[in-house]
């Protein structure tokens, strides 16, 4: 993982960037009534083009196509024009809860990577599935091969388990973390997670006020070039939490 702007203002908790996508929406051929039907069965209305954009957190310039796969509402969403980058989604319903799964985001230009991209992907899709009454995004944190999502998802809110054997190599005063997040609040945390940290099941929790919007209000306004009173907001909200 090496986790965009519109027109109509965010219904999320707090509103770094419109939550309309102006993306370029389309259907994968022959998919449009099943993923259509299965949009109306999960959410109890038709969807407009921008949320499943949103539901990406796609920037304007993406294209996002729709599609169903195993029964499940797909959405994937890339730069056609450049091959920058690619992501994968999924929604479904656990019980009385809908549920986005993050199936893998790549930034494949090197130029494009530690530019904010995936920071911006993300506060836009949590905004928008939030919105759409999304109880949690679930993704996997991988450090496989290249990938950072490990390190990087933790970073914009997402929590997980520590494994029983890991967590008996916790340094002194690290020793009583039980879950990644509770490592990402101090920097030696941080750092330990960043050099030992392993590939573990992660889930953003978007109720608001939770532990993960507090962490990621706290990322984003320190880490994002808002304008200076979108980012003075985001700096009070973070100090409430």
């Amino acid at each position: 993982m090496d986790p965009a702007d519109g027109a109509a203002p965010s219904s999320g908790p707090w509103e770094p960037w419109p939550a309309r996508s102006g993306a370029e929406v389309c259907f994968l051929p022959g998919e449009r009534s099943a993923a259509e039907r299965i949009a109306r069965r999960l959410f109890h209305r038709p969807l407009e083009r921008w949320e499943y954009a949103g539901l990406a957190g796609a920037p304007d310039e993406a294209q996002v196509e729709v599609g169903v796969y195993r029964g499940r509402l797909y959405v994937e969403m890339g730069n056609s024009m450049t091959a920058a980058y690619r992501a994968y989604y999924y929604v479904r319903r656990v019980g009385t809860q809908l549920v986005l799964l993050n199936d893998g985001f790549r930034i494949h230009l090197e130029s494009q990577r530690r530019q904010g991209l995936g920071l911006q992907v993300f506060l836009r899709q949590a905004a928008a599935a939030a919105a759409l009454g999304i109880a949690r995004i679930e993704a996997v944190a991988g450090r496989r091969h290249d990938e950072n999502g490990y390190y990087t998802w933790p970073r914009y809110g997402f929590d997980g388990v520590l494994p029983a054997w890991l967590r008996r190599l916790l340094p002194i005063g690290l020793e009583d973390a039980e879950t990644v997040l509770d490592l990402m609040e101090c920097e030696k945390g941080r750092r330990w997670w960043l050099q030992c940290g392993v590939t573990i099941p992660v889930v953003f929790d978007l109720a608001d006020g939770s532990r993960s919007q507090a962490a990621l209000a706290r990322y984003a306004a320190a880490n994002v070039n808002f304008t200076s009173g979108t980012k003075t907001n985001l700096e009070k909200r973070a100090a409430m939490v």
